[in-house]
């Protein structure tokens, strides 16, 4: 079989809300007159063939939807939104199957029933719900993206985003930060900052120093050795996925880190970008963290950071209180410190 990136899913849903959509926009023209008149007449059989075409497609999306679910990469959030879009999907095609059996069983009628027409209303609804929840797992949760633009040289103007990055390492400037703790679904990422005219902002997941940029995550807490080069890298990472910054975090993060999450690996920064990154930063843009307990272990070269946090917040509208630790080993190469591997958990 030919091999489509990521899978089959998106050349049957287009088919299926196409036929469903001009199906149903046919019939509620058309098909609660009489259909006497020829131009009505050959309105309805356009209508019903689209609509059986528009169910086969829906089957053959319902089936290579399940198929996907299984072979792109997710965590517990973005999984729970997979279970919604599927949930409506089923309803939209239980309706249209019916309102096509109904449709066949009276095909020689000169109208459409009132029950075939409150059908086509509630299945052009549906429809359009499933296809939002849908939009909502690729572009929101990045679920079947195989690779994130590019943004090193793209500026932006506004007053929320800033297109420079200072970056704090082991020879620069200290900030104190309490680390972060990402989720083993979601990470945590909080924003802090030593320098009163400094605070953390997110991009796409990399973390970088914003001047006078709002913070929109909060750290509570004071940690011992937070000035440790280590610590302030922990910090980085925090704000980087806090905020989404992304070229900040291939400034501090190795290519080839190693990343613990939610059960699942994923063996380099390419990989968690596209795959966890996208729903880790939309999940830690609306919790406050408050970071219980951070140790840095110095092993000269090399460090390791492990900080333990409260996350809490509301994310579409479900309450969430975790308990969250994260592991970073990082090493200082050319005198420049990396983070080469990540571990989160939550509870």
């Amino acid at each position: 079989m030919i091999e489509i990136i990521p899978n089959w899913h998106p050349i049957w849903v287009h088919f299926a809300v196409a036929l469903l959509i001009t199906s149903a926009g046919l019939f509620l023209m058309f098909g609660w007159r009489s259909s006497q008149a020829n131009g009505r007449t050959n309105a309805l059989i356009v209508a019903r063939w689209t609509l059986r075409l528009g169910v086969i497609a829906s089957i053959g999306a319902l089936l290579t939807g399940y198929l996907a679910s299984g072979s792109v990469m997710h965590d517990d959030v973005s999984h729970a939104n997979m279970m919604v879009h599927r949930n409506w999907a089923l309803a939209t095609t239980a309706i249209f199957v019916i309102i096509a059996l109904i449709d066949y069983l009276k095909q020689n009628a000169t109208r459409v029933s009132v029950l075939s027409i409150l059908l086509l209303v509630a299945g052009s609804v549906t429809l359009a719900i499933t296809g939002l929840e849908g939009a909502e797992n690729v572009y929101q949760y990045g679920l079947g993206v195989q690779q994130l633009p590019d943004i090193s040289t793209h500026e932006h103007s506004s007053g929320e985003e800033v297109s420079t990055h200072e970056h704090a390492d082991a020879t620069g400037e200290s900030h104190e930060d309490a680390g972060h703790t990402p989720e083993e679904n979601v990470h945590d990422h909080k924003q802090s900052s030593a320098d009163d005219s400094k605070s953390a902002d997110v991009d796409d997941g990399h973390a970088h120093f914003h001047a006078d940029v709002p913070s929109t995550v909060k750290i509570e807490s004071t940690i011992e050795g937070s000035n440790h080069p280590a610590s302030l890298l922990a910090t980085q990472l925090a704000n980087a996925i806090a905020i989404g910054d992304v070229n900040s975090l291939r400034s501090i993060v190795a290519p080839d880190v190693l990343i613990f999450e939610s059960g699942s690996m994923e063996s380099s920064l390419t990989e968690y970008e596209g795959h966890h990154m996208p729903a880790d930063m939309a999940f830690m843009k609306t919790m406050r963290r408050e970071v219980i307990s951070q140790q840095v272990i110095d092993s000269g070269d090399s460090a390791t950071v492990v900080t333990r946090a409260r996350v809490h917040g509301k994310y579409k509208d479900q309450e969430f209180d975790l308990n969250s630790t994260e592991t970073l080993l990082m090493k200082r190469v050319n005198e420049q410190w990396k983070i080469i591997h990540i571990h989160w958990s939550s509870s």
